[in-house]
């Protein structure tokens, strides 16, 4: 089988280990293949450079990687529709479950409007203060992904200090979200198609004192950092049957409603005091990296990195498939 993967050729701003995580990972995916005997080519994408379209076309099947074009995560959605239009299956999320969870605002709204438990948010506005919003609350941009934007100060115990820092993070990004902070234990919940993996807890206990028990982009992106040091996975995570029982009950409905249980991809989910789990985030297509999350989950659930790339192949072409043969049931009915 030809397999092309994609993946973001970066930009001049990309750090030394930010290309090393990008290229560190298509080589793992590309290792993988190859050693299950299929021929691979590797296609950067870059902006306003579309030869990689022409080469995707002769394919037997897409390895999407590409989280962005030049650092831009808001361009992802852009490549998952044009691998749409051409036909060749490809791994991951759809256009709409992709485009729509990047725009953390109008995910809540639909998660919300389903019944599915999601802490109070509301769209920033600039030199404006939501009025009696629950305190603390997070500011976070509304359309990035990866932790960007969040760190230590994205916290905030006061009416002052929203102000400020939704002020701050205005002058970065261009939509920004306001969100209550939900105290408690958070847990992620992995899923490749509609197979659950087992629920991960990230540690908080040993975060440096005067910082907020929160996942921030040192803690994803800068190893060695106290951050990064203080939040330790643990999976499978140790949960009493019923509270677990309850997450997984959440994280499947969020991850279905948002992506029809299609692709793979991972809930970020808070339970309060009271043992209440709240949906922080679906993410499409996370870190598939053999030290990520998703195949730390895999490992629990009994599979090797290599059965993990190999499932998230499987899903592809099954999807691809069903969704063939249910064109031409729908042609040859119409043609009847």
């Amino acid at each position: 089988m030809r397999v092309a993967i994609l993946y973001d050729a970066g930009s001049e701003e990309w750090s030394p280990q930010d290309v090393a995580a990008v290229v560190g990972n298509v080589h793992e995916i590309r290792d993988v293949l190859r050693r299950r005997g299929h021929e691979v080519e590797l296609l950067p994408i870059r902006m306003a450079d579309f030869r990689w379209l022409s080469r995707v076309r002769r394919a037997d099947l897409v390895f999407n990687l590409c989280e962005g074009i030049n650092g831009h995560a808001r361009y992802e959605d852009l490549v998952v529709g044009t691998l749409e239009l051409t036909g060749v299956p490809f791994t991951g999320c759809r256009t709409w479950p992709t485009t729509i969870c990047h725009r953390k605002h109008v995910a809540n709204t639909l998660l919300a409007a389903a019944g599915l438990p999601v802490p109070a948010f509301t769209l920033a506005q600039a030199n404006k203060t939501p009025g009696e919003f629950p305190l603390p609350a997070i500011v976070k941009p509304a359309a990035e992904d990866a932790s960007v934007g969040i760190d230590n100060g994205a916290v905030c115990t006061s009416k002052k200090a929203l102000k400020k820092r939704v002020a701050l993070m205005l002058e970065q990004f261009e939509e920004v979200m306001v969100q209550e902070y939900v105290a408690g234990r958070e847990f992620n919940v992995g899923f490749v198609g509609k197979r659950m993996l087992p629920i991960a807890e990230i540690r908080f206990d040993g975060m440096p004192d005067g910082t907020w028990p929160i996942v921030s982009y040192a803690a994803k992106w800068l190893p060695g950092s106290p951050e990064d040091e203080g939040t330790v996975p643990v999976c499978p995570a140790e949960l009493e049957p019923e509270l677990a029982q309850r997450i997984e009950q959440v994280a499947r409905e969020a991850w279905e409603h948002m992506s029809g249980g299609e692709g793979y991809g991972r809930v970020d989910i808070r339970v309060n005091e009271e043992g209440r789990p709240y949906v922080l985030e679906v993410n499409p297509g996370p870190d598939l990296s053999s030290n990520a999350g998703l195949a730390r989950m895999g490992r629990a659930f009994g599979w090797s990195y290599d059965d993990l790339v190999m499932h998230v192949v499987d899903e592809a072409l099954m999807r691809s498939q069903s969704h063939s043969a249910a064109a031409a049931l729908v042609s040859g009915v119409s043609a009847a």
